[in-house]
């Protein structure tokens, strides 16, 4: 690599004059990311201002950019690509990022999960272990992450593996306050007591209901409730006159009408007074 020194600008100040040791000129533009690299450079301090000077001219993007975009939830391997260079001179700026991602991650687990109750709240992480626990779900699929937005939002993501297939649970944390809220779907299922258990497909079990038996015409009982009772009691009503119609029939047709009186033969039925 050859050294080169600065001997002058430009005059229209768009090019700064470079010369190596054997007296050859070289011309390099004055762009934006020369003027952000030589700032960065005067603003740091310590043993890493030479290599934030180098990433500076190399990379597409400014180290403070970089942090940004490690801030915001991209990878290395997505920050490296956007800034063309290689994923190892871009963890050396992502390292404190990630760390700050991981706290904001732990302290969202130590977070009261919903509103207090009886006097309690359980924290976070400690119901979705028991949650997931109830869907035999395993320890070394689940992973916890964190990331600010453009709304200076934190935003808490929990992914795991439940029946062959990876979910994705997410909630707004204010890390002052210590407040949660539920993103999605997923995030209200884990944290909700009532919500129905999951069926070997992963999706929630419906709730069972009694169903309704129908209620006779006729019967007097005209409501839902107790309708097994009802229809057994109608049952047994129609069985017992079931029962009873032959002896009933028995005893009209065993009747014999009455018997005219010898006054009534000889001279005819009379009115009676």
């Amino acid at each position: 690599m050859t050294d080169l020194r600065l001997v002058a600008v430009t005059p229209e100040r768009s090019h700064l004059v470079l010369e190596d040791a054997e007296s050859n000129q070289f011309r390099v533009p004055i762009d934006e990311r020369l003027a952000n690299a030589l700032r960065d450079h005067r603003s740091s301090r310590g043993p890493q201002k030479s290599g934030q000077l180098e990433i500076a001219l190399e990379s597409q993007l400014t180290p403070r950019e970089i942090q940004a975009r490690i801030r915001a939830g991209r990878s290395l391997e997505e920050v490296a690509a956007a800034a063309g260079i290689a994923t190892e001179r871009v963890e050396r700026y992502a390292t404190p990022v990630l760390a700050e991602r991981e706290h904001v991650a732990d302290q969202a687990k130590l977070a009261p999960a919903r509103r207090a109750s009886a006097g309690s709240a359980p924290r976070l992480g400690e119901l979705v272990e028991q949650r997931l626990a109830q869907q035999s779900v395993a320890a070394d699929s689940v992973t916890w992450d964190a990331w600010r937005g453009e709304d200076d939002r934190w935003t808490v993501n929990l992914s795991y593996l439940a029946v062959a297939r990876e979910r994705n649970a997410q909630w707004t944390f204010d890390p002052r306050g210590r407040v949660l809220a539920a993103a999605n779907d997923e995030a209200r299922w884990l944290v909700d007591e009532t919500a129905p258990e999951r069926g070997e497909d992963g999706t929630p079990t419906p709730v069972r209901r009694l169903a309704s038996v129908p209620v006779a015409e006729g019967h007097d009982d005209t409501t839902a409730a107790g309708s097994a009772e009802s229809a057994d009691e109608v049952y047994d009503r129609e069985a017992d006159e079931g029962r009873h119609e032959p002896a009933r029939q028995v005893a009209r047709a065993g009747r014999r009408p009455a018997v005219p009186s010898w006054d009534d033969i000889m001279f005819g039925a009379r009115r009676r007074d």
